[in-house]
C-alpha cells in the first residue's frame, strides 16, 4: 500500500522533478548494491537522504522521511522504469 501511494505521488510530479528524483534514486539504488564495501545499505541511505530529498528542517519529520526514502529505494524498479 505504501509503495502504491509513493508510485502514484511520484508519477504526479512535474516532469523535471520526476526526472531528477529518478536519476537520484537509481544512483542510490546502485550505491546500495555495493553496501558490503561502502556500508551504505538502504536503511543508511534513507537516514542520510530522506530528510534532504523530502525537505524540511523539522527534526520530528526525519523518521517518516527516512521511511519514505527506504520505501522508494526498496521498490526502485517498481516505481521507476530503469530504461526511460
Amino acid at each position: 500500500m505504501r509503495r502504491d501511494a509513493m508510485h502514484q505521488y511520484i508519477n504526479s510530479l512535474p516532469d523535471p522533478n520526476y526526472a531528477t528524483l529518478r536519476v537520484l534514486v537509481l544512483h542510490l539504488h546502485r550505491v546500495s548494491l555495493q553496501s558490503g564495501l561502502n556500508k551504505m545499505d538502504i536503511r543508511n541511505l534513507g537516514i542520510v537522504f530522506g530528510p534532504t530529498v523530502l525537505g524540511g528542517g523539522n527534526v520530528q519529520d526525519a523518521g517518516w522521511q527516512t521511511k519514505v526514502m527506504e520505501t522508494i529505494l526498496h521498490h526502485t524498479y517498481e516505481i521507476f522504469d530503469p530504461d526511460e
